[in-house]
């Protein structure tokens, strides 16, 4: 079994058989495994990744639950300082209300794969 647990607020999870981005917000499978998140309000997000991850590889996850801040990935919406974005599909943030609740922008985004800090709103999965 590959899977550590840190002191702060990370985790090593392996990867489906498909490669991650780093900054990547990811959900768990039922085999404890993760992917890419996508833009629907059932996923299961469970926090971002910290580095690249290759397909089927092990990588370190900075978990939502948390609290404090993460950096992601952001998607092709504009975003501002204090908005609060959702997860938005491929693994990004948006401000589509109807997904996922992430937390509250701390950088601004204009641009599809920007990274943006971001103060995590808490969750329960």
């Amino acid at each position: 079994m590959g899977d550590t647990t840190y002191n702060d607020g990370a985790r090593t999870f392996q990867a489906t058989a498909v490669a991650i981005a780093a900054h990547a917000l990811v959900a768990v499978d039922s085999n404890g495994k993760i992917s890419v998140a996508g833009d629907n309000a059932t996923d299961k997000v469970i926090g971002a990744t910290l580095e690249p991850i290759a397909a089927s590889g092990y990588g370190a996850v900075r978990l939502l639950n948390t609290g404090g801040t993460s950096e992601v990935l952001a998607g092709g919406d504009t975003i501002a300082v204090g908005d609060t974005i959702y997860a938005d599909g491929a693994g990004k943030v948006g401000t589509d209300s109807s997904n996922t609740k992430i937390g509250y922008a701390l950088g601004a985004s204009a641009a599809d794969g920007d990274v943006i800090e971001v103060l995590v709103h808490a969750h329960f999965i």
